[in-house]
């Protein structure tokens, strides 16, 4: 399990409904379960990674939900949606990289009216999110250079047929969450 101390201390306290926090079914067969890293908080969990020698890679990943893409969804979950996002959120990593977020996604949030060509459409609105934090229980918005967003914005409405708008989320948490869902 993936389960860290912020996603109980949020679950705990009604802030979110974690996936991993709790969802074990009650049919198991073995009468404890072992989680060793239970406690600790992702910061935590990057030091004891770099202390067994893990690659950066994995030690200084960025988290990456447990129920996957769903969770970057507002709404109904489709196959249509999920492709999406999945094509925003490649964008958005390969994009914001260099700046070395805590976490950077798109979500899907709705839908909007645009324009692509000389044609009014009526397409998907994406919002962008770039984070730092040190342990995932408060987050500060990354500034991000504007020739950056733009770039984003441009990749996502041209890349992805569907989409006719990108927003940058500006919220801190508290008061907003991390992910959208």
């Amino acid at each position: 399990m993936r389960r860290r101390h912020p996603d109980r201390i949020e679950s705990e306290g009604g802030i979110k409904a974690h996936h991993n926090v709790g969802g074990l079914p009650s049919c198991m067969e073995f009468k404890t379960i072992v989680e060793p890293l239970r406690d600790l908080y992702k910061d935590e969990v990057r030091m004891v990674a770099r202390a067994l020698g893990l690659p950066q890679e994995i030690s200084e990943r960025m988290p990456y939900p447990g129920p996957g893409l769903a969770v970057r969804i507002v709404g109904e979950v489709t196959s249509e949606k999920l492709d999406i996002v999945r094509k925003a959120n490649a964008i958005v990593e390969e994009e914001v990289e260099k700046f070395s977020p805590w976490q950077a996604f798109a979500a899907l949030l709705g839908k909007a009216t645009g324009v692509k060509g000389d044609v009014r459409v009526y397409g998907w609105v994406v919002a962008v999110r770039s984070v730092s934090s040190r342990d995932a229980m408060t987050a500060d918005v990354m500034e991000l250079p504007w020739e950056t967003l733009r770039r984003i914005s441009s990749r996502i409405t041209g890349e992805i047929p569907t989409v006719s708008r990108v927003v940058y989320d500006l919220t801190p948490k508290p008061p907003g969450t991390i992910e959208f869902e």
